[in-house]
């Protein structure tokens, strides 16, 4: 997807300097989420939407770039991206039909 997998393999981090970058750009993403917001504290760097959006996908290439770097070909990481989004969706969706309704 997007070359994800062939790009970590050109990339020389390794998969904790991979995480801690995940962890770099989730940072980054609060940072843009509470600024446009308008969160207090953080109104005056002006971020908006456009903003969370580049830093949410900023978070995901890193995130399946970790996922890369946990697999051992091309194919074991497309398998277990459709794997475990299918999986974890599914799980997300049980929890919301096991939430009642706000009235």
């Amino acid at each position: 997807m997007f070359n994800i997998f062939d790009l970590t393999q050109k990339d020389p981090k390794t998969l904790q300097e991979r995480a801690l970058k995940l962890a770099e750009e989730a940072g980054e993403l609060a940072q843009a989420v509470l600024s446009a917001t308008k969160a207090p504290g953080s109104e005056y760097k002006n971020q908006t939407l456009a903003d969370v959006r580049e830093e949410a996908v900023d978070a995901a290439i890193v995130a399946m770039s970790v996922l890369a770097q946990a697999s051992s070909s091309r194919e074991e990481f497309e398998a277990e991206l459709t794997r475990l989004m299918a999986e974890k969706c599914a799980k997300w969706q049980e929890k919301l039909q096991e939430k009642p309704l706000a009235e």
